[in-house]
């Protein structure tokens, strides 16, 4: 029974860091000239994600994949 409980508690957990672990799309540069902030100045943040990013030159949105799944 406690071997049960442990394969199960170890599957939810995997299922919950799936559906958290981030995914980055890079942004355009047009998509960049349609904010009304600088994309510097712009703090967004899902669950304790910093949604832009600047990585290697280029801008990246970050979101968790749950959040991409349901709010696109």
């Amino acid at each position: 029974m406690l071997k049960v409980l442990l394969v199960a508690l170890v599957v939810v957990l995997g299922l919950l860091a799936w559906a958290l672990h981030p995914v980055c799309v890079p942004l355009s540069a047009q998509d960049l000239r349609g904010f009304n902030v600088p994309i510097e100045q712009r703090a967004d943040r899902d669950m304790c994600l910093q949604v832009f990013q600047r990585r290697h030159g280029q801008w990246y949105q970050c979101k968790t994949w749950l959040s991409r799944q349901l709010f696109f």
